[in-house]
């Protein structure tokens, strides 16, 4: 879709504004447990060799936990945020597995510490893609069998995980999934919305509530913006002598002139019946007249064709250009339109600033 008629978000910024703010706390919260788990270690490996190991791998967790906040928060992770995510979350997690399994800590802390990861994982919603938790979810369980059986630890103890890890990876690949699913049906169907409300159905073009909405941003945003308004000559005259069918079809074929002959950061819309509007960015008032009157000539040269029908048409263009006379948007407007009747009076089929 032409970004001068639309602009929506793509599907991981339409979903991450809406995930990634909720998961920002969730993260919060386990960047706090992280760290008064560090006195909690303390306590239990203070009398045994183990206390600067365990302190150690905690430190990593603590760090790789801050990792996520700022993955989940900073603009420099915008492209790749679920999987710097991923990334971080997955190297904490196994800081504190190897804590628990070398220094001889209750099986349950490693499934209570895996379920707070999964948990995270979910949170993460229509954003998570299958192949990513394949990925992590593979190197957590070799890492966490890898380090059981290298620590010797007993045969129950593997056999627990085993099941308990067998059926949560089962059933969060499962919400996964069709997280993911009903996340793209979801995209689709907004998407869907999106554009049948905010374009006009004949001319494929901005309609007037979202024209005038876009360009108004932009008015208020930017210093540099002109906007001329034009209007199809004796389109009346069209419809009656060859009928409404042609009169779509003269509409359609000024629109795809239009878009054809401004830039991608113009704003082009369907204003109502046979008036249209273009927003100009960045452009100077020689480069704006220069544009108008390409597209004056380009229409006056189209032949359009239709129902054993030839037919030339002509527009007429009012160009005006933000300045300080103008006190708002409003009368940015009608500056345009007072020197679109003013070539109408004039003799039609020109442009005048």
């Amino acid at each position: 879709m032409n970004k001068k008629m639309l602009d929506f978000s793509s599907y991981d910024e339409f979903f991450g504004e809406r995930i990634f703010p909720k998961f920002l706390l969730f993260s919060y919260i386990g960047l706090f447990l992280s760290i008064i788990y560090l006195p909690f270690d303390y306590s239990v490996y203070k009398d045994t060799p183990y206390l600067i190991g365990a302190l150690t791998a905690r430190s990593f967790a603590v760090f790789f936990a801050i990792m996520v906040v700022l993955a989940s928060k900073l603009d420099y992770f915008s492209k790749k945020r679920v999987l710097a995510i991923a990334i971080f979350g997955t190297l904490g997690y196994s800081s504190l597995t190897f804590s628990y399994i070398a220094y001889n800590a209750p099986s349950f802390f490693i499934i209570i510490n895996w379920f707070f990861y999964l948990v995270a994982t979910m949170m993460l919603g229509a954003l998570m893609t299958k192949k990513i938790f394949i990925y992590m979810e593979s190197f957590q369980i070799l890492i966490v069998l890898v380090l059981m059986i290298y620590f010797k630890k007993s045969q129950e103890d593997l056999f627990l995980y085993f099941i308990v890890a067998s059926s949560l990876i089962i059933y969060v690949y499962a919400v996964i999934s069709l997280n993911r699913k009903n996340g793209e049906e979801f995209y689709k169907n907004a998407y869907y919305m999106y554009v049948t409300s905010s374009l006009d159905g004949l001319s494929g073009l901005l309609n007037r509530r979202s024209w005038y909405e876009k360009a108004q941003k932009i008015y208020e945003l930017k210093d540099n913006v002109s906007f001329f308004m034009l209007d199809i000559d004796f389109f009346k005259k069209i419809n009656d002598n060859y009928g409404h069918d042609t009169g779509d079809v003269v509409i359609r074929k000024v629109s795809d002139i239009l878009l054809e002959q401004t830039r991608e950061q113009d704003i082009v819309g369907r204003l109502g019946g046979e008036e249209f509007g273009v927003l100009l960015v960045n452009s100077q008032l020689e480069e704006v007249i220069t544009i108008a009157q390409r597209i004056r000539t380009t229409i006056e040269k189209e032949i359009i064709s239709y129902n054993n029908h030839t037919i030339n048409v002509t527009v007429s263009i009012g160009i005006s250009i933000k300045n300080e006379n103008l006190k708002d948007f409003k009368e940015f407007i009608k500056s345009a339109d007072l020197n679109l009747y003013k070539a109408k009076e004039s003799g039609r089929n020109r442009a005048i600033y």
